[in-house]
């Protein structure tokens, strides 16, 4: 535990609190920490103390994420951007991390960085999804114990400050869209943000134009979400290319996603953000069965199409979901897998079948099997290594993982089920 971690702690003892630093940079990993930080509050009766990191200059810079996740508003959360306490707490932040920050930029001239954990200030969330810090190891009754599902599908009240949604709302309707319109958010990743090169992450904007058809026929609105790198979107009736505006803003980010009837996205980061409002979700794109996953009653996914080059052919569903731990980790190698994304058909088919159920309808037999295989198999992945050769990290992100697994109710499309569940149809004829 690092001395930091230690003064939170202590402070969190003193003032019955829970004092948590969420993730500096990963907006998905920031939002993931906020939720069942917020989840720990209630159950514990305590109040949330989110602090963060205020910007640094150069050269030990680095991109924040979005700082209005920090200022979200909850009963059971407490300290705004603007308490002096807040302001003094993120100040002692930020010193560590300069420090950190020019300390790592010295050791690595000598060959020896630093790891992210002792440079980029994150504390609290090792006991988020587990009672402490160091545990002896993992147990599916300790996970139990937490019961997961009730405190998941209990409304968690998380909305902006109302001065910031009153400043939000009069920029929504400069922006264009009406007060009494009712819209989605869509989100679809592609490599420019981040720079990187997790194909299987990403996916095409243009091959969602019926799935944003299906929205607009039924009235709605669509406000796309992203980054000035994105690719842009053909102009579309009652669409809004959000990031070309000039209304992007950290603030619009949030709003958008605390305002919209449902979110399109992918297993990226903004899903974690549309997770943390509660909002219904429909998850295309998915690279992993394992998680992100629909979260909610209602909430619908799509996989992509897995391509086995040593079988030199497409996967089933289940045959995906026997596949080893590689197969579903976006930071473990997959060199035996392509993944191709989804048809328009296929995104068309799921945004119907999404708004079909309206947040309700029960589940075929065909998505309860599937659920359930996930389940049994999410299982044995649990217990055996997941993503670090640190054994303390590696407790800590099977804890993680097991959240997600036992608390995620959406399904994924029935349609895209019913080809690909025996064998995959892609390029059949």
């Amino acid at each position: 535990m690092t001395l930091l971690s230690r003064l939170c702690a202590w402070i969190g003892d003193r003032t019955g609190t829970i004092v948590v630093i969420p993730h500096p940079i990963v907006v998905g990993s920031c939002a993931e920490q906020i939720y069942p930080s917020l989840l720990k509050a209630r159950r514990e009766g305590k109040k949330l103390v989110l602090l963060h990191q205020y910007s640094l200059p150069w050269p030990i810079h680095y991109r924040l994420t979005n700082h209005e996740l920090i200022d979200i508003a909850s009963e059971y959360k407490t300290l705004s951007s603007d308490s002096p306490w807040f302001v003094v707490g993120s100040a002692l932040v930020t010193f560590y991390a300069a420090v950190a920050r020019t300390l790592n930029l010295l050791t690595r001239r000598l060959g020896f960085p630093l790891s992210d954990a002792d440079v980029y200030p994150c504390v609290g969330n090792m006991t988020i999804w587990q009672p402490k810090e160091i545990m002896p190891g993992f147990s599916w009754e300790v996970v139990a114990e937490f019961d997961w599902p009730t405190q998941v599908h209990t409304r968690l009240p998380v909305s902006l400050l109302p001065h910031k949604k009153a400043a939000a709302e009069h920029e929504r309707v400069r922006l264009g869209l009406p007060a009494d319109a009712w819209f989605v958010c869509l989100h679809v990743r592609e490599s420019g943000f981040h720079n990187d090169t997790m194909t299987e992450r990403n996916a095409s904007i243009s091959n969602y134009a019926k799935a944003i058809k299906e929205v607009t026929v039924r009235g709605g609105w669509v406000v796309r979400l992203g980054d000035p790198s994105m690719t842009r979107l053909p102009p579309m009736e009652r669409v809004i290319d959000y990031p070309f505006t000039s209304s992007k803003s950290a603030l619009m980010d949030i709003y958008m996603i605390s305002e919209c009837r449902a979110y399109i996205g992918m297993q990226s980061g903004v899903f974690d953000v549309a997770t943390l409002f509660q909002k219904p979700i429909i998850l295309t794109n998915m690279a992993s069965w394992l998680y992100p996953f629909p979260v909610k009653y209602g909430d619908v996914g799509v996989f992509k199409h897995v391509y086995s080059k040593s079988r030199q052919r497409y996967l089933s569903v289940q045959e995906w979901m026997a596949e080893p731990f590689d197969a579903v980790s976006y930071f473990a190698p997959r060199e035996d897998y392509v993944y191709h994304e989804n048809s328009p058909e296929e995104l068309r088919a799921t945004v119907q079948e999404f708004f079909e159920r309206n947040g309700t309808g029960t589940p075929t037999s065909l998505q309860c099997e599937c659920s359930d295989l996930r389940q049994q198999r999410g299982r044995c992945m649990v217990e055996n290594k997941i993503l670090s050769d640190d054994p303390l990290g590696d407790l800590h992100n099977r804890y993680r993982v097991a959240f997600h697994l036992s608390s995620a109710r959406g399904v994924i499309s029935h349609e895209y089920l019913k080809k690909n569940w025996d064998s995959d149809t892609t390029g059949q004829a």
